[in-house]
């Protein structure tokens, strides 16, 4: 039955937040299409906690809110003046901005204003890696010089949890500390920052004075990753992939962190500051005359995405030639996150997969629809209760409120009617409230209308399943679950795939995880695409389980009795503190891999655009599931090849003859003017090696004879310093194969 409608509150009305007039400029409703859903949420928050006449006061206010207001250029400087505004970055017309709270409802009033977004910030999602990604063949683990190891590069990790003193951010010998910056966003000491949360740090003594970010008791994520991108791997296997780049590092917030931010400084953390941090990264680099890439492995579920629309231009203006930024996918996939009802299609139908008091969905529709909540209080296979609502019931820019009965409980619903600035679809946020648990009764939903499409987007801690309290509502599916940022169009999304299945652990427990997972296989918590804007995603997948790197040696200490400790497979003492080596998964430990390889691929050409790095990608993934037509949403173009795509990069794979593989059991290197070749047993057969320029012209050709020595050497030419590839030919194919081989000066 439908019921009579409780609460029908039309946004633009009288005493709602859209309302707040700025003096001179008449009574002007402020457009729904110009502050985004979290900005509206955030604003109507401040209205209920502040007195209306605090609202509409001019005076300065402590209450800020950090966000991206696109704006007429000419007008910025002025409005920001007029507004109380402070100005972190602009690029083109879009600005980052800290706006007081009092300031907001007026300045989106303002003709020169088109926008105002902001987003809560997101959360969180080597000894083999760098073998299975053929990261190997780029550089030679002795004593010979590496040709490519980061060196000239700036890797820039946001993330939370790090420790500044792990010997694993110093070169190998531990004696030259990598990480030249480090802005801490959680900092206390803000007194003359120019940032809009925390403060920044530069030079040896000052970011290891810090000794570690300010949530580094309670986190760790950050020394992992950052560990798995750039560690120098100190005195152990698990050496990282750009590992001698310089580093970069922004310790962000993210929901973890609440506790420790002062409540009156909430609306400063938003995905502004996180672009500011990506902005922080790249200046930095750009400060040293050095490209850069950033690695970042958090994400949220994007607003239908056209909300984030300002953060996605801004990540686009970032990424010139030479800034490159990767991101993960998340790890959405184990859960039914997407409910789709299809054009011609009456109904479809989930139920609802929420453990907590709360639940919130996106829904996305091109037409009239209606939308039923059934509540099945017994396994009778009909609902104890019903609560319809239409489209047609909920004008634009409003929100609808009613409340559906749970045996003796109630749950408040809400549904939020706005009409998206971007396409013809019109928008609606769902959210579910009750004072006991969703799940303690099935809760059911059903799109309906035969003549619309209807989409409607949950995520894993407020998904979809099916439930024999009615069999009819199991349309759910996996997918459409890429985090942002990395479903916007200027960022690298990687995916996780799947090869160490065990490990043991530093107590000698092997812990085994081979459960459901099939090695070389796409990880089968990795979220898939398309995005929410229909864009193909992710772009590439790298190993993502049982990643072993660096962990904090201050989250240790702080919690001796954390459970993700007995994932470490080392301890080990540096400088009178105990450091750890640990196993993680995840996309957050994909993300910073094909970051690393992309640093190796900036030394070889400094001005790789993010689009020259998806070519590149295309051509030289490898396809774990052949089966499979590439690109696709499960892996992107597939596998990162970190040798097939630095011999693309130098333009060495269109030499006819060089192979676009790397002997399996042959090693070269320079050595002054020698070639040395080292073999992992003595020679069976003869070698015949050719060396190429990268032009593509044949130097020279040498044959060795096989013998008992497993090191040999020939001597090189008289060539000049630089880069060259050699192709090695032999009976025996584990012989055959290429290698760039780097020729210094004498």
């Amino acid at each position: 039955m439908k019921r009579l409608l409780l609460f029908l509150l039309v946004i633009l009305s009288v005493g709602s937040w859209g309302q707040a007039l700025d003096p001179g400029l008449g009574q002007v409703p402020v457009p729904m299409t110009r502050l985004s859903g979290y900005v509206r949420s955030i604003l109507d928050k401040h209205r209920r906690h502040i007195p209306a006449a605090r609202a509409v006061d001019n005076a300065p206010s402590k209450h800020r809110l950090t966000a991206f207001v696109c704006t007429d250029v000419q007008h910025a400087d002025s409005l920001w003046a007029a507004f109380d505004c402070k100005a972190y970055a602009q690029l083109g017309d879009i600005s980052v901005v800290g706006i007081p709270m009092n300031r907001l409802e007026a300045l989106s009033l303002h003709p020169a204003v088109r926008r105002i977004e902001a987003s809560p910030s997101g959360r969180l999602a080597m000894d083999t890696t760098t073998a299975i990604v053929r990261a190997l063949p780029l550089y030679a683990p002795s004593a010979i010089h590496p040709a490519f190891t980061g060196r000239d590069v700036v890797v820039g990790v946001m993330d939370v949890g790090f420790d500044l003193t792990h010997p694993n951010f110093y070169d190998a010998t531990a004696t030259h500390y990598r990480i030249g910056a480090f802005w801490d966003q959680l900092s206390k000491d803000t007194i003359g920052s120019p940032w809009p949360v925390g403060r920044d740090f530069r030079g040896y003594e000052a970011v290891r004075a810090q000794a570690h970010s300010y949530d580094g008791l309670k986190q760790t994520h950050g020394t992992h990753t950052l560990g798995i991108a750039a560690g120098s791997g100190y005195d152990s296997p698990y050496r990282g992939i750009a590992f001698e780049s310089d580093i970069c590092l922004v310790s962000n917030a993210v929901s973890d962190d609440i506790e420790l931010i002062d409540s009156a400084d909430i609306a400063k953390y938003t995905t502004a500051v996180d672009a500011l941090g990506f902005k922080y990264i790249f200046d930095y680099a750009d400060s040293l005359g050095k490209p850069c890439v950033a690695s970042f492995s958090e994400g949220y579920p994007p607003y239908l995405d056209q909300e984030d629309s300002l953060f996605a231009a801004f990540l686009d203006k970032l990424s010139t030639p030479g800034h490159i930024i990767v991101a993960s996918a998340g790890n959405e996939s184990l859960a039914k996150t997407y409910l789709p009802k299809p054009q011609g299609k009456e109904e479809a139908g989930a139920f609802l997969n929420a453990g907590k008091k709360e639940a919130y969905y996106r829904i996305k529709a091109n037409g009239k629809w209606g939308l039923r909540l059934l509540a099945y209080g017994d396994k009778s296979g009909s609902p104890t209760d019903m609560l319809e609502m239409a489209s047609g019931d909920i004008p634009s820019d409003s929100v609808l409120t009613d409340m559906l009965r749970l045996g003796t409980d109630s749950c408040k619903v809400t549904l939020e009617r706005y009409a998206s600035a971007f396409d013809a679809d019109t928008l609606y946020a769902l959210s579910l409230r009750s004072d006991t648990l969703l799940s303690v009764m099935p809760i059911a939903l059903v799109a309906e209308g035969e003549e619309s499409r209807v989409e409607v987007f949950g995520t894993s801690t407020h998904a979809f399943k099916a439930d024999d309290a009615d069999s009819r509502w199991a349309d759910a599916q996996s997918g459409h679950n890429i985090h942002a940022p990395a479903c916007f169009p200027a960022v690298i999304c990687v995916g996780a795939t799947v090869h160490r299945l065990s490990f043991t652990n530093y107590e000698g427990v092997r812990k085994d995880y081979s459960r459901g997972y099939t090695s070389g296989r796409r990880s089968t918590y990795s979220s898939t695409g398309p995005t929410i804007a229909g864009l193909l995603k992710p772009d590439v997948t790298a190993p993502g389980n049982n990643v072993v790197s660096s962990y904090s040696s201050y989250y240790l200490e702080a919690n001796p009795e954390a459970r993700d400790i007995s994932s470490d497979v080392a301890h080990f003492d540096f400088e009178g503190r105990t450091y750890a080596w640990n196993a993680n998964t995840g996309t957050s430990m994909s993300a910073p891999v094909v970051a690393g390889v992309i640093a190796l691929w900036l030394q070889a050409r400094p001005s790789l655009t993010t689009q020259e790095v998806r070519q590149v990608l295309s051509r030289t993934c490898r396809h774990p599931e052949p089966s499979l037509e590439y690109p696709n949403h499960e892996y992107g173009y597939g596998e990162i090849d970190a040798y097939a795509g630095l011999l693309d990069v130098l333009g060495v794979d269109k030499i006819e003859g060089v192979s676009s593989h790397h002997p399996r059991k042959l090693r070269l290197a320079c050595q002054g003017r020698q070639l040395k070749i080292v073999a992992g047993e003595r020679l069976s057969a003869p070698l015949q090696l050719k060396v190429y320029s990268l032009s593509g012209q044949l130097l020279s050709t040498y044959r060795v004879e096989p013998g008992t020595a497993t090191e040999l050497s020939v001597s090189l030419p008289e060539m000049p310093a630089g880069l060259y590839v050699v192709q090695v030919e032999s009976r025996d194919s584990n012989l055959c194969g290429s290698q760039i081989i780097n020729l210094r000066e004498k």
